[in-house]
């Protein structure tokens, strides 16, 4: 180690500034009275009848106001005389055991103490029939002997998914509701082949199933929830695309392009699928998810806390900590990755004792003959690009952008005595 510090010690990081990205932040400024707004819709209420047990679907991504977002909508069955459970629907997540599904939601705060109802985790499946391309209809066997399902989950650009339906209601329906097994028949020929796949299994299912309706949340680019559309079972087929559409221009994303470095605090699944949304990145597991992103090298600095030993899409990573590669337990990791044939996402990149030689690394890396006009940038996530700090060579052209605010003064990056930032 002496002798990489010897070689890197004396390159030179920039000075750093934060700025502030401006989006549009329309959002639901009370999300009880929606979801209850809704609930009142003829064509939602007629579903659930007094007495039924309807089961709601969560899965493992941190969505903004999830538990509230499931306690409302159990409140809502709960009127209307029928009793709501929990289904943990996330395929091979959670160490693809019904045990670790039911964990991992509870640690997203959906809590039986919370929404007032029973989590029923299971990873049997039942087959429904077969697709006219062959392919196999797996079910949740828990929820196929329910009287209803709601399937609720996020509309949104999927990692690595490329087309009119990514990840929304027909992918949780696959794979949410398909377990395990649902999640290797939609990964089996690759990523890039999924699409189709994923169309054809869900549009069987929702004719051949128990699904009463589903609730399709959108956010917008500060993580918060700006709409939620109740859209019954006839119409999720026609209407995601749309919800797709208006959610992929509520993205968050660099208000800039052409970086030389770019720094994540923090990766995770509660993140992205991928740890690190490619959709901002640019890079994903089968290749490049946008390649209108310039990114010259990616930094990654630690998991966060949700995600705890499970690093997954470190990968996607040039230059990674050894905080992160002594915490590493790679049962989880590799578990996801050969579900979704996307072993990118497990290679552990060259990991460096600390933030400040892994950044320095970084530097050397980029080759640059002017490391003072690197174009840097330290997001906290890919979650979180209202606010950030980047580097002195990028100030000049964002004082220019209507759309940024510098909010604080040119200062070095301090440092603790291990060379990791301070907290």
């Amino acid at each position: 180690m002496d002798v990489i510090r010897s070689m890197l010690d004396e390159i030179e990081i920039p000075k750093f500034v934060r700025i502030r990205q401006s989006f549009d932040d329309t959002k639901i400024e009370n999300i009880e009275e929606e979801i209850s707004k809704q609930f009142k819709r003829d064509d939602i209420a007629c579903t659930i009848k007094e007495g039924q047990t309807v089961g709601v679907t969560v899965g493992s991504r941190g969505l903004a106001n999830l538990k509230e977002i499931v306690k409302y909508v159990c409140d809502n069955i709960k009127k209307l005389g029928a009793t709501p459970v929990i289904l943990p629907s996330m395929g091979s997540h959670g160490g693809a055991a019904a045990e670790g599904q039911a964990a991992f939601i509870r640690g997203l705060g959906v809590t039986e103490e919370f929404t007032g109802a029973k989590i029923w985790a299971g990873m049997d499946v039942i087959q429904l029939g077969t697709t006219e391309t062959g392919l196999p209809v797996y079910y949740d066997k828990i929820a196929s002997e329910l009287d209803g399902v709601i399937v609720l989950g996020r509309i949104k650009a999927h990692t690595d998914l490329d087309g009119d339906i990514e990840s929304g209601l027909h992918k949780m329906i696959v794979i949410g509701l398909g377990n395990h097994k649902g999640a290797q028949v939609m990964h089996a020929m690759g990523l890039d082949k999924a699409v189709p796949r994923l169309k054809s299994i869900a549009r069987y299912a929702l004719k051949h199933s128990n699904i009463i309706f589903g609730i399709g949340l959108l956010e917008n680019a500060y993580d918060q929830t700006s709409e939620i559309v109740f859209l019954p079972t006839d119409q999720i087929a026609d209407k995601e695309a749309e919800l797709l559409a208006k959610s992929k221009n509520q993205l968050p994303r660099f208000l800039f392009n052409d970086i030389d470095i770019l720094i994540v605090d923090e990766i995770g699944k509660n993140i992205s699928g991928n740890g690190m949304d490619p959709n901002v990145i640019g890079r994903g597991m089968i290749g490049y998810k946008n390649k209108d992103i310039h990114i010259n090298k990616i930094v990654t600095l630690d998991t966060t806390e949700e995600s705890g030993s499970n690093a997954f899409g470190v990968g996607l990573s040039d230059i990674t900590t050894k905080r992160i590669f002594n915490k590493l337990k790679t049962e989880a990791m590799y578990t996801n990755a050969i579900t979704a044939i996307a072993i990118n996402g497990v290679r552990i990149p060259i990991a460096m004792e600390s933030d400040k030689l892994a950044i320095q690394l970084a530097i050397r890396a980029a080759c640059s003959e002017e490391p003072k006009k690197l174009r840097i940038a330290r997001i906290k996530d890919t979650l979180s690009l209202s606010e950030m700090y980047v580097s002195e060579g990028l100030i000049h052209e964002l004082r220019s952008n209507e759309n940024v605010e510098i909010i604080g003064e040119v200062n070095d990056f301090e440092f603790d005595e291990h060379g990791n930032f301070k907290k």
